[in-house]
């Protein structure tokens, strides 16, 4: 008997567990994210519960192949075709699909139902304990009843809690062998690689006051990991249409002025430049969103979905004050704007390269050099960041012989290295940062597109 106010009815929804069974019918290689977070028992319907277990069977034959055709063959093989549904049902699964982007949603809310069912399960089994005039312990009730509770608690961490067996197990081999080489993604930018910066699950931020140049930071950045490291990056550009970028990127890396590129102006030599930049661009495995107003929840799902093509490797935002979420105010939606960005580059596995406004602090200064403190609108930001980088070219503000062509990185902050300053040489008409040359060194620039 129910307590007054109280249904009777359990709670599940019928149309959330269609939609994470068809998502993975649709798309097989999302299952491993599925069963990361949910497992059969949590499928209210049995004929759902039954579609699963069928699912993790497959998947640990020959995994990434649960499309709709393969279990149908499972379920005649197994003579479950009739109890299921066959063919028919995993055609009404997949139909019911809005799209896969709202997938990890849709898990949540299969779970935290489960979760309630486990609540109303554990308490009703409570009850009767404490109604069971055969148990005469108090001690005793109150600690079934704990671990009752616990139980149902455990679905929240079971997957998540690694022994320090394991982790050693990971980490040991890899730090004993350890060669001294530079970590994470290499950018090709010396003094930033020996930074042990751009690692997996990493938020990098680049951050600079207007002008100085972080867009095009971030494209020549984008265009060393993409062309000559042939890593795959996701851009999303929030600012600037993909046509410009792609300008931007070919200017740079044929070494053609950006203003003569935009005007036409080009010489029998620049379209030799032009053309091969192109065919680098051409074979890079570079993406690019220019939607003015992405959401998080669709960076994510973007995101995801290269990943689980094999396809992703940096994530670069153009800017983060551009983004949006909802909160009560500016400074608790950039905390939760920086803090979501952080989960997708831990939860990808990818480095994620936000670029973000600093405030005019650092324009009141006598030496213009910007500081952490100095970053818009929040101090989240420094705290989810693993590394920020602060851009400044004193140029910018009085060129002088000593400053002219030279841009200045402060490593601000760095969880996995040392912090400081590291110059670079930045070419206006190309929009272009390179390692630091003196010249006194007397080094040429090249004649074709190449990286120092």
């Amino acid at each position: 008997m129910s307590a007054p106010g109280i249904p009777e009815k359990l709670p599940y929804d019928l149309d959330t567990e269609k939609c994470v069974l068809g998502s993975v019918l649709r798309d097989p290689r999302c299952f491993p994210e599925v069963d990361g977070l949910v497992s059969a028992d949590d499928f209210y319907v049995p004929r759902h519960r039954e579609i699963y277990l069928l699912m993790e069977g497959l998947e640990r034959r020959n995994p990434g192949h649960c499309d709709a055709v393969s279990v149908a063959h499972e379920q005649d093989r197994l003579n479950q075709t009739e109890a299921l549904g066959g063919p028919a049902y995993l055609k009404e699964l997949m139909a019911s699909v809005p799209s896969i982007a709202f997938l990890e949603n849709h898990i949540r809310i299969v779970r935290d139902l489960a979760l309630r069912r486990g609540l109303i399960s554990a308490a009703d089994t409570i009850q009767r304990s404490v109604y069971d005039e055969a148990i005469d312990d108090v001690n005793t009730l109150v600690s079934d009843a704990e671990k009752t509770v616990f139980q149902v608690g455990d679905r929240l961490v079971g997957k998540d809690m690694i022994s320090a067996r394991e982790l050693v197990d990971r980490n040991l081999e890899m730090l004993l062998n350890a060669d001294g080489a530079p970590q994470g993604l290499q950018t090709g930018y010396m003094d930033l690689d020996e930074k042990q910066g751009f690692r997996p699950g990493d938020l990098v931020v680049l951050a600079a006051r207007p002008g100085m140049g972080k867009t095009a930071f971030a494209l020549n950045i984008l265009e060393r990991v993409s062309v000559k490291e042939k890593k795959s990056v996701l851009m999303f550009s929030l600012e600037m249409p993909g046509d410009q970028l792609m300008t931007r990127l070919l200017s740079s890396h044929a070494r053609i002025s950006h203003h003569n590129l935009r005007q036409g102006k080009l010489t029998q030599e620049d379209r030799r430049r032009l053309t091969h930049a192109g065919g680098a661009f051409r074979n890079a495995r570079v993406f690019v969103d220019d939607s003015s107003q992405p959401s998080l929840a669709q960076i994510r799902a973007k995101a995801r979905r290269l990943k689980r093509d094999g396809a992703l490797d940096l994530i670069i935002i153009d800017y983060l004050q551009l983004l949006g979420a909802k909160a009560e105010s500016r400074q608790n939606e950039i905390s939760l704007i920086s803090r979501t960005l952080k989960s997708i580059a831990r939860d990808m596995k990818v480095p994620v390269l936000a670029l973000a406004q600093l405030n005019r602090k650092a324009e009141e200064r006598s030496d213009h050099k910007p500081m952490l403190s100095d970053l818009r609108e929040s101090g989240a930001i420094e705290q989810d960041a693993d590394m920020v980088m602060l851009l400044m070219r004193e140029d910018y503000y009085e060129e002088t012989d000593d400053n002219r062509d030279k841009a200045n990185v402060s490593i601000a902050k760095n969880r996995h290295g040392s912090t400081g300053d590291f110059p670079l040489r930045f070419t206006k008409k190309y929009m272009r940062f390179e390692n630091y040359i003196q010249e006194s060194a007397g080094m040429p620039m090249p004649s074709a597109p190449a990286f120092d």
